[in-house]
């Protein structure tokens, strides 16, 4: 979905040091869902390769999720605009429930209560905890628990990577779906972070799988 990207940034993937991070990726954001997101089947499948590839690489994939409790209620301002948030994302719910073969046994999963991960919930420390400096994020929606995420994590002094084609947008305003998201990636690119595509990732890790691996 991505056209010509302005960014002069480029950061290193290590199995070690780095994790893949994915946003939302929950039944409620989607076609025909709670907020309507048109790409975001091809988002998620797009986060799927990235995950399959990066853990064949032995790669730690994370996930953050928001999913409301009666003990874990919406924060901030949210609810100003989103009043029917916290029964539309409540757990149990299918809009709460992740799409499937993203989250597997020892995937670390944060839950936050408003769109930033980083203002919300522990992600940062508990990234800290595993002496992670580099971030590659996908997820539901670009321009918003993306978008907000990214530069909580950029600002705490994280690295971060962005695949632009495994993130997809609601439309917003005058802007259609796909402005959104380019908007919104344009944006992280210019000074939040390095941006990239799934195939240009999967790509890159070559170079960590053992030498029959690499010859495929």
């Amino acid at each position: 979905m991505s056209k010509q990207i302005v960014s002069n940034v480029s950061y290193p993937v290590t199995p070690g040091t780095t994790v893949l991070l994915s946003i939302d990726c929950q039944f409620g954001f989607g076609a025909g869902s709670w907020e309507q997101v048109p790409h975001a089947d091809a988002a998620v499948g797009n986060f799927r390769k990235a995950s399959r590839a990066w853990r064949e690489c032995g790669g730690a994939v994370a996930h953050v999720q928001t999913v409301y409790t009666p003990e874990r209620g919406p924060s901030g301002r949210i609810t100003d605009f989103e009043p029917g948030i916290a029964g539309a994302l409540a757990a149990g719910t299918r809009a709460a429930e992740a799409y499937p073969d993203l989250v597997l046994d020892g995937d670390l999963v944060v839950y936050k209560t408003t769109f930033s991960a980083v203002l919300s919930s522990d992600l940062v420390d508990q990234l800290r905890a595993r002496d992670i400096d580099t971030v590659v994020v996908g997820g539901l929606t670009t321009p918003i628990c993306v978008q907000t995420t990214v530069d909580g994590l950029s600002m705490a002094g994280l690295k971060v990577i962005v695949l632009a084609d495994a993130c997809a947008s609601q439309a917003i305003g005058t802007l259609s779906a796909e402005e959104a998201h380019e908007a919104a990636i344009q944006r992280m690119a210019y000074l939040f972070a390095a941006v990239a595509d799934t195939d240009a990732f999967v790509a890159k890790l070559r170079a960590f799988l053992p030498a029959a691996g690499n010859q495929r």
